[in-house]
This record gives C-alpha cells, structure tokens and sequence, in this order.
C-alpha cells in the first residue's frame, strides 16, 4: 500500500514489505483481476497490484491495450524505424534505424534540436507522455494501492544509445570525447534537466532516473570516462530534487558491481539494478544501509522449476533481510515467456516473506 512505502521511505517500515514489479504478464493479470486484460486493461493491471502485493508501481495503463504481436512475430512501425515483437500484454519495441549514417553527420547536426518526446523510446506505456498532467492522473489513478513514479528514460548516457545509435555514439565518444561532451552531452544534459525539474516539483517523495550505463559484462567505456563527463552532472542533477526535500533513485541494467561506489558518492539515494549481472552480494556490501531495489533473476522465472523460484527467493531474502531500505522486484520485469506456474510459485513465496498477502488468488 502507499502508506507503507511512505513508512520505508522514512526509514519506518512496516509489516507489508515494499516491492515493485513491472506486470506484463497476461495470464497473472487476469487470475487475480479476474477480468480480461485486454478489454479492461487499466482496472485489470491496478486490480492486480493490490491483490499481489505490488505498491512501488510504473506501469499505469490509461487505455485498453492493443492486441500483441503473436511469439515469434515481429512488426515494423514507422517505416521500419522501430520493430516491435511480443512480450505479454504490451509488446517490446525496438529502433532499428537512426538519422545519422556516419560520425561526420552526426558532427553537423544540431543536438539542441533533440527532444525528449520525439525519441522512439522502447515502452511508450512506461515513458510517455512526459507531462505533469499525465503523471498526476497516474498518480490519482493509483490512489491508495500504491506509490506511482514515472521514470526519465535517457538521464544522461541513454540519450546516446536512443537519439544516434550506439555505433555513432561510441565511435564519436571514443575518437573526441571532448567535442562530443560539448556537441552532445552538454545539450541533452540540460533537456533533462528540465525535466528533473518538473519531476522534483510534483506532490511525490522522489524522482526515478534511468541510465544504462554498463553492458553485462561492464562499463561500455573506460571508468575514468564516467568519472570525467557523466557522474559529477549526475551530482548536479541530483541537487535539484534534493532541494525540494526529494529522494533520488537510480535505475539501471547491465553489470553496475564497478559503479555501485560512484553512485554513491553521486548523491543519490538508492539504487534500482534491472540486470542479475549485478551482484546482489555486491550492492548489500555498499548499498545495504541506503535503499535498494532488485533482487530476482528474471532468467530463474523464465527457465528454472517453481522448487528453482522458492528456493532463489529464499537466497535473496537470506542475503537482505537486515537491509531495512530493501524492496524485492525481479530484474527486468514479469513478462509473458514466464511459466504461470513460476509466477506462482514467486508470489507464494512472496506471502511467506510479507511482500503478498495470504489470499492473493482470491481477489
């Protein structure tokens, strides 16, 4: 409920554990809403936040969701621009195609001109719109069931992956980072500034930023190049929620273990780790004082036995269970590939630890 994570976020949890999970699942949805999540896509999806126990929440449906690419399917939008294939009741989508062909077009173009609102962003149901009106109806739709946020997509190093391409992101950064931090990162860098501003002024106790700054196997670029052009803006964009008495939280996939320190010192006040590539060991040892989301392996879910889930809960409840600014979540997110019977399995597990009450199937 969003009383109890207003008590976590004070330091002063209560009995109902904090968790957050991103629902994509349709056959979940449906068994504990009890109605057809396609047709009653908004009433289903907050029906089943509150029967299973899910009150940090991201995904607010608005409309009744299309129907879904088929497995297997894909689908080209936007005259192959960007590729959409299933994922459960929303569809995951792709860019395929970028404006700049080489370093030397992307030198010449004008990156003032960029706009958030114009980036093919994979999951418009979780970024989009980014308006104050919209975030605050989500917010009211919510009510009392749990506590809304909405997520900044490209903080920083995102903006180069989803405005150019990562080929001509890391070509360029690599060959002249010091005209790229000019040309690009100092331009982009001030559009989510303004929208960090936004955010620190809605009626909600923080403001989440995502930036995939890793790959699975580490950082893209070398360390000190994020100690140079990326962390001390990350410290300044902190300060604008933190003026308003705000709390800032950091979302990221890939392999964090090298940045877990850095984004401490940055001044943000807990972490959310989208990826198993990060070590849970590794974010108790620094983050186990300060909040922290995460845990599950989505990969578990997907591939292992309901015994396999109970059992990988456990592990994850054994590592955490002193950590008071703790909330559970699967890395990634419930999506439609997972076997049902795993997803039960999670959130019978889930009701032994408080996360989910008893009598979840029978709402």
């Amino acid at each position: 409920m969003k009383t109890d994570v207003l008590h976590w976020l004070e330091g002063n949890p209560t009995g109902k554990r904090p968790s957050k999970e991103t629902l994509n699942h349709p056959g979940i949805i449906e068994l504990v809403s009890g109605r057809d999540v396609f047709r009653e896509t908004p009433e289903a999806f907050l029906s089943a936040y509150e029967a299973l126990g899910i009150d940090i929440i991201n995904t607010v449906p608005e409309e009744n969701a299309p129907p879904p690419a088929r497995p297997g399917q894909v689908i080209q939008r936007k005259g192959g621009r960007v590729q959409e294939s299933y994922l459960g009741v929303f569809n995951t989508t792709s860019r395929m195609k970028f404006p700049y062909e080489t370093v030397e077009d992307f030198w010449k173009a004008d990156m003032a001109a960029l706009e958030y609102a114009d980036l093919d962003l994979p999951g418009a149901q979780y970024f989009m719109p980014c308006t104050r009106e919209a975030i605050e109806r989500k917010t009211a739709f919510v009510g009392e069931v749990g506590l809304y946020y909405y997520q900044l997509y490209t903080t920083l190093f995102m903006w180069g992956g989803e405005a150019l391409g990562w080929e001509i992101f890391m070509l360029a950064a690599g060959m002249d980072p010091e005209r790229v931090d000019g040309h690009f990162l100092e331009p982009v860098f001030r559009k989510s500034r303004e929208i960090v501003t936004m955010l620190s002024e809605l009626d909600s106790p923080w403001v989440f930023c995502h930036d995939d700054i890793a790959m699975t196997t580490g950082p893209a670029f070398r360390p000190d190049w994020y100690r140079t052009y990326i962390f001390p803006r990350y410290k300044e964009l902190w300060n604008i929620p933190h003026s308003k008495g705000k709390k800032v939280f950091f979302v990221a996939d890939g392999k964090l273990d090298w940045a877990l320190e850095a984004l401490r010192d940055s001044g943000c006040d807990g972490v959310m780790f989208e990826s198993p590539a990060t070590d849970l060991n590794a974010v108790v040892d620094i983050w186990g004082d300060a909040f922290f989301i995460g845990g599950i392996d989505a990969q578990i879910l997907t591939r292992g036995t309901p015994d396999d889930v109970r059992g990988h809960v456990a592990d994850v409840h054994h590592k955490t269970r002193d950590c008071k600014g703790f909330a559970l979540c699967c890395s990634g997110g419930l999506f439609g590939n997972i076997p049902l019977q795993n997803l039960e399995a999670y959130f019978d597990a889930r009701v032994e630890l408080g996360y989910t009450k008893p009598d979840w199937r029978q709402s």
